[in-house]
Formats: C-alpha cells, sequence, structure tokens
C-alpha cells in the first residue's frame, strides 16, 4: 500500500490507535507496536472508532455551550491561570502566551482529578497495559460501560500531555515563520496545520470528558472546569490561527 508523504507530521502520536498505520512512513520503524500482518484490518477498526467519537463533537460542544450560559460561564476569556510547574516555554516571547499557559493549567487539573480518584480508590492502574494507564473501579457498572469508561480515561490520558506538546509547536513554527517573513496568505503553513492538530484533540478530549461526566457524577465540578477550559483553549486557538480549519493534513484531511 502506497505511503502517506508527512502523515505523521501532524498526528497524535498514538500509533496503537491510527487509522493510517499501514501507510505511515514512520510507524513503518515501530513494527513492535502493532503486528504488520494486521495493520489494514486494524487501520480499519480504528477508523470506525475515531469516525463515531468525532461525529458527537459538534453536539457535545453544543451542549457544553449551553449548559455554560444557563450558569452565565464565560467560555473565552481566560480567569486566574496560574500553573504549578515553572513555565518553562522556549519560544520567544512565549512567557505571555495565555494559551500555552492555559495549556500547562489543563495539565495541572487533569492531574489533580485523577490523583483524587485514584486516592479514592475509583480508577487504578491498569498493569496489563503500557505506559500509565487508568481503569475504573466501579462493581455497579456492567462490562460494556466499564470498557467504555476506560476507553474515555485512555484518550484523556494519552492527549493530557500531547495537547502541551502541539500548542507549543503551533507557536513556536508561528514565530519561525513571522521572523522568515511568511505572510498568513503565501499557503499552508506549518503553525495552522500544527493548530489544526492541536484542535483535533482537543475535540477528541472535550467528548471523552463529557462522556466521563456520566460515570463520575459527583464530579461534575472538576470535570466542568475542565472542560470550560478547554473551550476556552479552542476559541483562543481558533481565533489566533484562522486559517488553520482550511489546512489539509496530509491522509488525515483527504479522500
Amino acid at each position: 500500500m502506497k505511503k502517506i508523504e508527512n502523515i505523521y507530521a501532524y498526528c497524535d502520536r498514538w500509533c496503537e490507535r491510527c487509522g493510517f498505520g499501514a501507510r505511515c512512513q514512520a510507524y513503518a520503524a515501530r513494527k513492535e507496536v502493532r503486528h504488520p500482518e494486521n495493520l489494514e484490518a486494524d487501520d480499519e477498526k480504528n477508523r470506525i472508532f475515531w469516525e463515531r467519537l468525532e461525529n458527537q463533537a459538534t453536539e457535545v460542544q453544543n451542549k457544553i455551550k449551553l449548559k455554560a450560559a444557563e450558569k452565565n460561564i464565560d467560555l473565552t476569556e481566560f480567569v486566574g491561570v496560574s500553573t504549578k510547574a515553572k513555565f518553562d516555554l522556549f519560544q520567544h516571547k512565549s512567557v505571555n502566551n495565555m494559551v500555552l499557559k492555559a495549556g500547562r493549567l489543563f495539565e495541572d487539573k487533569v492531574d489533580d482529578f485523577l490523583d483524587d480518584m485514584a486516592g479514592e480508590g475509583r480508577i487504578v492502574m491498569d498493569e496489563s497495559q503500557p505506559g500509565s494507564v487508568f481503569k475504573i473501579i466501579a462493581d455497579d457498572l456492567s462490562e460494556t460501560s466499564k470498557e467504555e469508561a476506560n476507553t474515555m480515561l485512555d484518550i484523556i490520558m494519552r492527549y493530557q500531555l500531547n495537547l502541551y506538546l502541539k500548542l507549543s509547536r503551533a507557536y513556536y513554527s508561528r514565530g519561525r515563520e513571522e521572523e522568515n517573513g511568511l505572510s498568513v496568505d503565501e499557503g499552508s503553513r506549518e503553525s495552522d496545520g500544527t493548530a489544526k492538530a492541536s484542535l483535533a484533540l482537543i475535540s477528541r478530549s472535550l467528548v471523552a470528558w463529557y462522556h466521563l461526566l456520566h460515570f463520575f457524577p459527583d464530579q461534575t465540578t472538576a470535570i466542568n472546569e475542565i472542560i470550560y477550559l478547554l473551550m476556552r483553549i479552542k476559541y483562543h486557538l481558533e481565533k489566533e490561527f484562522p486559517h488553520a480549519s482550511t489546512f489539509i493534513r496530509p491522509g488525515f484531511d483527504e479522500p
């Protein structure tokens, strides 16, 4: 099967869940992640998985906006953004970048939520999975519900750190482009492509967090804080990268 050139430049680095493993040059070097003989079949399953999840995105975001409006919650302005760790961005003039600070705050809030749930014994580390993956502990849930909850947790943990890295790259790339005198009207820019990849992560994360409300109804306040923060990051990212939506990512945005 023909490889898609540079498809990995705007992906989420989640090879196990990728729908283009058989067509990715970078993936070809990581055959230990998935069995090569099953790639095409696995790719199709993964594409169906993401399509189902992404089809919920618009409805979920509309429900979030409606609920926020009912409570007079502003989804456009960052309020009281501060982070635990020292802000260690490497790009020029980044110290005042509120989107990136919000990205760090998002990491902190997800950490706090997971730490609290683990401390209460409601989630535990799944030793059968590679890396740090939590699974829910709930005797009152069916196996199907547990599987759904664990899938949402998997998405949340996968994108928690990845989002900040994508946001950083988007702003770093834009700074380089501006230094080189590249106008926003001069075709597709790397910064727009990376901003679009960031927005995809946010969209998927919002669906995952929204589903998690069902499994942790007593954590509505904490989860909604994370959801509203993601919505604010999304708002500002779309505003600061207005051409991101029209960027064509190899493979992902092509027929």
